[in-house]
């Protein structure tokens, strides 16, 4: 049974998995999918498990890897790995079992002070979770906090969860609670 599992940990979750093949790249792309094929039909006379696992999906990708998912080899099961559902086309995920596999995010601290340009780059450059974002989002509703500061991260938590560029997300907060000279 094809499936898809939903995680906020890709690493974690591909340790506990038992596979025979694994493809993890950060964008799923024609030729990975062409190399996919090529282990799907190396003749197997028990159970097959390949895993793919992407921070993005490329849309032919997806519509290649489409005729794998509806006429699998024989004996062969292919899991995708995905931080969300909305990076597959509803295509590709109608014929999948869709799991979803959350793992807890270690409560990392960040303290702020001041939000200065070089807080900004040191926090982009981090390649943050985002967990870790929205533990920022956090620590920065400590501070003196107006409407508009509020509606800022009000409007990025929605953002996250539309999977909207994290890094752009955390910009907009940042400059939003920046002090203006």
């Amino acid at each position: 049974m094809n499936k898809a599992i939903i995680t906020n940990n890709f690493e974690k979750l591909i340790n506990e998995l038992s596979y025979d093949e694994l493809i993890f790249v950060d964008e799923l792309k024609v030729e990975n999918v062409e190399e996919i094929k090529r282990l799907a039909y190396i003749a197997e006379n028990k159970k097959k498990v390949i895993v793919i696992a992407a921070k993005k999906y490329n849309v032919f990708a997806q519509n290649a890897l489409l005729k794998l998912l509806e006429e699998s080899p024989k004996n062969v099961e292919f899991i995708l790995i995905t931080d969300s559902k909305y990076k597959l086309l509803d295509t590709v995920l109608s014929r999948l079992v869709v799991e979803k596999k959350t793992y807890e995010v270690e409560d990392r601290k960040f303290e702020i002070k001041t939000i200065t340009n070089e807080l900004i780059l040191e926090l982009l450059n981090k390649d943050l979770e985002k967990e870790e974002i929205k533990a920022i989002f956090k620590e920065l509703l400590k501070k003196e906090v107006n409407e508009e500061k509020l509606k800022a991260i009000n409007d990025a938590l929605l953002m996250l969860e539309f999977n909207i560029d994290k890094k752009s997300i955390l910009t907009y907060v940042l400059l939003a609670f920046k002090e203006r000279k």
